[in-house]
């Protein structure tokens, strides 16, 4: 409670000295200390900062090149069931051979590498965190000497004001005996802790240079150890593997490109890497390279026969909309089209005068039998193959595995069938189903 009176005491101070109401001290021998000690603060934090960056940079460097050594080597070797790979690939027998030691090597340097990261946590992490550690308690002081020097400020200031006052009442009087007494305090703290800062500040900053400069020697060596370890495993390698290191750097892609030969034009052209064609437009493009007229939902001729099951007929638009569709009705049999019609019935004279002469009542009428149950036709159930989306108003969608019961269909498979699931009714392609 004390140090937040304090706090409510001095900001009016502060405010005024902001705004040029009220006199400010200044110190400029303190304050050029204390600019260098804030440049020793960034410096240090930035040190520890990139010390990190270095560690765990050198650390994803060496993981990352011995995944890839793995993968490299996963690649090379042989797949499951082939034999004499050298045979098969001569012109990837170099590789071949080394690809195994090539990843003995990366793991061995990151297995090398760490106990030199874990010296660089400990004898240059651990003494910027202490020296940090020492910076903050001297940060603290100087934050109480900037306290101290506001309560000087507020107190000389209120009794600079009372002394020039001319006429000066009795609770004036009293007021400017204890204000002379409180400056007087607040006059003897200040310059002491200044007096204490300015002293302490440049002594604490040689030997904190002192104490950084082994931190740089120890870091710059470990790094160059680091350095020096990658070269001597790498330049091993390349002896043992006769590869030529003198290469320049401006002639690693040429080279590349001229032992890649055309592998990679053959492998664009293969037709796994290709985009796979949907079902339904391959049976379109077939379809449209044959001239064939079947795309519409109208049974031909040549849609009798039993065709591939490609994907769903295509759609005929009418001329009148291009979101309605036609079904056309199935051809006439031939030799129902030549049967002439029966004539119509009309009853003969001789039987109308017969009927007349003849006035005996009728006989009764047998009694009323019991009307057979109809039976309820066969449901026919077919199974979706692959997914199909409604392409207009009166399709029916649905998903691969789905169970379609079959309210009217063709012969043909390359025609529209109308089913029913789930309560919803519509048409779909005939060629996207097979029966249970």
């Amino acid at each position: 409670m004390k140090g937040i009176g304090k706090a409510f005491a001095r900001t009016p101070h502060m405010l005024t000295a902001k705004v040029g109401m009220s006199k400010k001290s200044t110190d400029p021998e303190f304050d050029d200390y204390s600019g260098r000690f804030a440049s020793l603060e960034t410096a240090a934090e930035k040190l520890l900062k990139d010390t990190k960056a270095f560690d765990e940079a050198v650390t994803n460097l060496f993981t990352s090149g011995s995944g890839f050594s793995q993968h490299f080597g996963t690649l090379f070797h042989p797949l499951v069931g082939e034999s004499d790979l050298l045979r098969k690939h001569p012109e990837a027998e170099h590789t071949v051979k080394h690809v195994d030691s090539y990843e003995g090597i990366m793991d061995e340097l990151k297995a090398s590498v760490i106990p030199e990261l874990e010296l660089i946590e400990s004898r240059v992490v651990g003494p910027v965190k202490e020296l940090q550690s020492i910076m903050k308690a001297i940060r603290k002081s100087i934050t109480k000497r900037d306290h101290k020097l506001l309560d000087y400020d507020r107190f000389n200031n209120s009794l600079t004001k009372l002394r020039d006052k001319k006429e000066k009442s009795l609770n004036d009087e009293k007021n400017l005996f204890k204000l002379e007494q409180d400056f007087e305090i607040a006059s003897n703290e200040y310059d002491y802790i200044n007096s204490t800062m300015k002293n302490e500040l440049p002594r604490f900053m040689q030997l904190a240079t002192r104490f950084i400069d082994p931190l740089f020697h120890s870091f710059f060596y470990m790094q160059l150890n680091i350095f020096y370890l990658l070269l001597e495993k790498m330049n091993a390698f390349a002896e043992k593997a006769q590869i030529n290191v003198a290469v320049p750097a401006a002639q690693v892609v040429p080279d590349y490109e001229a032992k890649r030969t055309d592998a990679w034009a053959e492998i664009e052209n293969m037709n796994i890497t290709k985009r796979l064609i949907s079902t339904s437009k391959l049976v379109q493009a077939n379809r449209a390279a044959s001239g064939g007229s079947s795309l519409g939902r109208s049974p031909t001729g040549s849609s009798l026969a039993t065709p591939a099951r490609l994907g769903p007929p295509m759609r005929t638009p009418s001329s009148t909309s291009t979101s309605s569709f036609t079904k056309t009705a199935p051809p006439t049999s031939p030799h129902l089209g030549s049967a002439a019609a029966p004539p119509p019935y009309s009853p003969s004279m001789s039987a109308t005068s017969s009927f007349a002469a003849a006035k005996k009542a009728p006989p009764p009428p047998p009694p009323l039998k019991p009307k057979p149950k109809v039976a309820e036709p066969e449901r026919h159930y077919v199974v979706a193959l692959y997914d199909f989306e409604a392409q207009a108003e009166g399709d029916l969608d649905f998903k691969a595995g789905d169970r379609i019961e079959v309210v009217e269909k063709t012969d043909s498979t390359e025609d529209w069938w109308t089913g029913r699931i789930d309560g919803r009714q519509g048409v779909f392609p005939g060629n996207y189903v097979q029966d249970t």
